[in-house]
């Protein structure tokens, strides 16, 4: 297994124009679901960080991330002891809806991503291909979620519960002739997973959520593009100041009440791997409102960017109509709790 002990760091940031990613009727249910099958994947654990969103309910929203300190791998990894780079491209967060009437508040952030060292910005000889930041959960997060702090603008701890609520999407923006939002083509890359799938005893080599110095991985995450707009691979040996790779992260999180109650600042906890099945995930937004590509076109997209012998999977929740090839139906995907014991999930029972 090759593991970045230190994580991903931040260069320094050019901060893009706010784009106004959004989101609609994503929906959390407490019941059990059956899922499908363990694929047969192979994971390699790569680095865990936090990552911050900072300037929620302002005019400019910056974004970050940072590694994990104390140690992020056990004794039995390999480690890179230089990190992988991440260059901020952009962030924005824009509210779709009232208080009080289920408005949301839609984030997301771009980052630039480097096959390189960040100390002495040497170059990884070594390619790599559908590297994915899965979210992780501490004994630090809060209510059992993979979010590590939520701070109001007076500097004070939000409510801790507010982290429940709090759910991933693709990137997406409002479409102001359909006065609707459309998940965005080449920012889709909210990727949902098994929880056989997401258990780091199935990864290659078989490890721990101790040895991660996580108390687990939940069964979605977000996965590098490269930034030619075609495939997902990160060449070796990238030239100075060549960051191959592309990556959204993007949530939404209920309004509160009041201005002063929702959060200013959100912190997310997320570990690198790598993965050996090419894979695109259809949004419970999809299932409402098509977006510029429909899930099937993306996998098509990606499927013509692989060799021989590989096979896209087309990976959808409950209440999809996909009825294509290579699907993997997952129906829930818990955002809260143990695979054992889940206490929230985004999408509808099977």
């Amino acid at each position: 297994m090759t593991a970045f002990p230190y994580g991903p760091e931040v260069k320094p940031q050019k901060l893009g124009i706010p784009r106004p990613w959004l989101a609609f009727g994503v929906s959390a249910l407490l019941v059990g679901c059956a899922q499908s099958p363990p694929i047969a994947a192979e994971h390699q654990t790569l680095g865990l960080l936090e990552l911050t969103f900072t300037g929620l309910g302002s005019s400019t929203v910056n974004a970050s991330v940072r590694p994990v300190p104390s140690g992020v791998v056990g004794q039995s990894l390999t480690t890179l002891p230089g990190g992988l780079q991440l260059q901020l491209l952009s962030s924005g967060a824009f509210d779709v809806g009232d208080r009080g009437a289920g408005g949301q508040r839609y984030l997301s952030a771009t980052f630039k991503v480097r096959n390189a060292n960040v100390q002495g910005d040497a170059a990884y000889a070594d390619a790599r291909k559908n590297l994915t930041f899965f979210a992780a959960s501490t004994a630090a997060t809060l209510q059992g979620t993979a979010v590590s702090q939520l701070v109001r603008f007076d500097n004070t701890n939000a409510d801790p519960t507010i982290a429940l609520s709090m759910f991933p999407t693709h990137g997406m923006q409002y479409s102001p002739v359909q006065n609707r939002a459309l998940v965005v083509a080449n920012a889709a890359d909210f990727q949902v997973f098994t929880e056989a799938e997401a258990d780091p005893a199935n990864f290659t080599p078989a490890t721990t959520a101790g040895a991660l110095h996580v108390t687990g991985l939940f069964p979605y995450g977000f996965v590098v593009r490269s930034a030619s707009g075609s495939g997902r691979a990160l060449p070796g040996n990238p030239g100075p100041g060549q960051f191959d790779g592309r990556v959204t992260f993007a949530y939404r999180l209920p309004l509160q009440a009041t201005a002063a109650a929702d959060p200013y600042q959100v912190r997310i906890i997320v570990q690198a791997a790598e993965d050996t099945q090419p894979r695109v995930t259809e949004s419970l937004e999809e299932q409402a409102t098509p977006g510029e590509q429909t899930v099937t076109q993306r996998g098509a997209a990606l499927q013509g960017t692989l060799s021989g012998g590989q096979t896209v999977q087309v990976a959808y929740l409950a209440g999809s109509t996909y009825s294509g090839a290579n699907g993997v139906r997952v129906c829930q995907v818990r955002t809260a709790g143990t695979a054992q014991a889940p206490t929230v999930r985004l999408g509808g029972p099977c």
